[in-house]
């Protein structure tokens, strides 16, 4: 539970913006503050999709990008260790040992934030799977057939912080509804 708050004020704590290096087209959706026990902020969520219906189908093998705005510092050893504990959750595996490779790669490229730096993971489709920091390259991981999974971070069944994962998709569908 511990490190799932830690992620959680990480994670929220990170947004914003497409990076220069994607290569699909992708439309802000959505955007959320994350608030810890609904009173600390520790950042700002956003999630990005060529189209903004495509939110029914978030863990679907489409291009995406999930972004997090640091409202505070994050150590990269919490981030790594909060997101391979939802993925091994999500997965339902036994442990973080069976993680596939592109997963743990990303899941293990965390670096430390500090307050206004953002973090953007965008996936492409039998592509790869990267991570920047500040529009800066952190990590590309080659998309061996499980890449879309690491969105289970944030999309799946038992994310790190279900409110906001409601919320981010509830405010893409009324965005794309509006268009």
């Amino acid at each position: 539970m511990k490190s799932k708050l830690r992620f959680l004020a990480i994670c929220s704590a990170l947004c914003c913006g497409l990076t220069a290096n994607a290569s699909t087209e992708l439309t802000t959706c959505s955007e959320v503050e994350l608030k810890v026990a609904l009173l600390f902020n520790v950042g700002t969520a956003s999630l990005h999709l060529e189209d903004c219906s495509q939110a029914e189908n978030v863990l679907g093998d489409i291009p995406k990008q999930f972004s997090l705005q640091a409202a505070r510092e994050f150590k990269a050893e919490d981030l790594t260790e909060t997101a391979v504990d939802v993925l091994v959750q999500n997965l339902e595996l036994g442990s973080s040992e069976e993680l596939p490779a592109d997963l743990a790669c990303m899941a293990n490229a965390y670096v430390d934030a500090g307050p206004g730096d953002r973090f953007d993971i965008v996936y492409e489709p039998e592509d790869s799977l990267a991570m920047f920091l500040n529009d800066e390259l952190v990590q590309r991981c080659d998309d061996q057939g499980y890449g879309e999974k690491y969105f289970m971070i944030w999309f799946g069944e038992e994310p790190f912080h279900q409110r906001l994962r409601d919320r981010l998709l509830e405010k893409a569908l009324q965005n794309s509804n509006e268009v």
